[in-house]
């Protein structure tokens, strides 16, 4: 227990002519183990017990059980490994809290009601080695994710706020794959919440907010206290082929196609700054994105994978963006040949052709005859696979470009726009031509 005649539990004022007691509020009935204190904060003690964790901010005057899900177990040894905090428990192997960076920073005395913290966020290594083979077989009541090179199983779970949850079953769990930042809220705020980042050159690279519409798991959340958000280090992700558009004679029994998901570019090692705002108030921290200190890569090696990444991927979002105006304008035509009267054959037959001409064009960008995401195995790629193919090479690892994959790049972007050129033509000269005349005959417009 701690006691007022431990030396090891007080600190020495006056040259250690007094001493002061650690003990405060601490719970008499625990069973002390071991006493760290943070090598960085004055005043942040840990102490590890019978039940758990326990901290102060303040030199021991007021404890705080620690949280954040580790058992009630007994915690014999405790380490402090730059800003981690790690626990030796007895019988519930190793727990680690990822980053203590708040600990350190928030204040222990109380401050001015409505006060908006952003904490630095520590530096993050930027690690290509967190990856897996994912749910590759989803469904009602399934789900199979086998991870390479990792001997264990993971499953995903819906929680009630719309966040997904990967459980761990039989392996321990890695720090989350990006750079953790941390803000403060003395009371939900009524305002919206809105989250930046940028880069060294002061460009917007991602956007968050509290908004419903975003993705559960890329929105901001506004609970009283402490607050976490996760950035992937990655920019946007291209755009997605609607899936509206999608013309499937069955349903498949794989909902989601595992290929076609991914984000943006990650984001080349370097200085970058984020922002938070509400309501009138905004706070600004920067952070720094290191390298992966085993790799030799050189910045210019990143900044040149950057380069491509980033090009092919907004090739990407071209070739999509394409497909999803050919599928609609496709739909149109078809829709104007069902309400032409027959003695419009003429243009019936005009805008069948201009189908037939679609057609050629998006089955050129995609593979038009994939049904389910396992049909890539057995049909002819589309340039939108073999771009979504070179993305994935470029970035795979932590090296330039190699020279076979700059070539086959700069080819497969000519012929992608080739065939947005061709899309653009039949756009301006014959789709624009029925459009004139089906104006005449008071229908709406195709591609409006």
């Amino acid at each position: 227990k701690l006691d007022d005649y431990d030396p090891y539990l007080f600190q020495s004022k006056d040259g250690g002519k007094s001493w002061q007691s650690i003990v405060g509020d601490f719970p008499a009935g625990e069973i002390t183990r071991v006493l760290r204190a943070d090598p960085v904060r004055a005043g942040l003690l840990f102490v590890g017990t019978e039940t758990g964790v326990f901290y102060t901010l303040n030199d021991g005057r007021n404890w705080m059980r620690m949280q954040g899900g580790i058992p009630v177990v007994p915690v014999y040894d405790l380490k402090i490994k730059d800003s981690d905090l790690v626990a030796a428990t007895h019988g519930r192997s190793f727990w680690i809290l990822d980053d203590i960076t708040p600990l350190r920073k928030i204040s222990a005395n109380k401050r001015k009601k409505g006060d908006l913290v952003l904490f630095k966020p520590r530096p993050t290594y930027r690690l290509k080695l967190q990856w897996a083979a994912g749910m590759i077989f989803t469904g009602d009541g399934k789900a199979y994710g086998p991870a390479f090179g990792l001997p264990g199983t993971t499953y995903p779970v819906k929680l009630a706020d719309g966040t997904t949850e990967r459980r761990h079953l039989d392996t321990g769990e890695n720090p989350p794959a990006g750079a953790i930042i941390y803000y403060w809220l003395d009371n939900p705020p009524e305002d919206g919440l809105a989250l930046s980042i940028r880069d060294a050159k002061g460009n917007t690279i991602a956007q968050f907010s509290d908004d419903e519409s975003q993705d559960p798991n890329q929105r901001l959340t506004k609970h009283k206290g402490m607050n976490r958000f996760i950035w992937n280090i990655r920019y946007p992700a291209p755009e997605k082929l609607d899936p509206d558009l999608v013309e499937r004679s069955y349903e498949p029994l794989s909902k989601s196609d595992i290929f076609s998901k991914g984000g943006g570019p990650t984001a080349p090692p370097g200085d970058y700054n984020v922002k938070l705002e509400c309501g009138g108030s905004s706070q600004d921290a920067s952070f720094e994105l290191c390298k992966d200190p085993r790799v030799e890569t050189t910045q210019t090696d990143f900044d040149e994978q950057f380069t491509l990444v980033q090009s092919l991927t907004a090739k990407l979002s071209d070739l999509r963006s394409s497909v999803n105006r050919i599928r609609r304008m496709k739909n149109q035509l078809r829709e104007l040949s069902s309400r032409l009267p027959k003695k419009r054959r003429a243009l019936v037959t005009q805008a069948n052709k201009l189908v037939t001409r679609l057609e050629a064009i998006e089955g050129a960008l995609i593979n038009v005859h994939r049904e389910t995401p396992r049909d890539i195995l057995r049909h002819t790629a589309g340039l939108d696979d073999t771009l979504g193919d070179l993305i994935s090479i470029v970035a795979i690892a932590d090296f330039a470009p190699t020279d076979q994959a700059k070539e086959v790049a700069k080819e497969t972007v000519v012929q992608v726009d080739r065939q947005i050129a061709k899309l653009d033509k039949l756009i301006d000269g014959s789709i624009a031509a029925l459009n004139e005349k089906i104006v005449i005959a008071g229908i709406s417009t195709i591609g409006a």
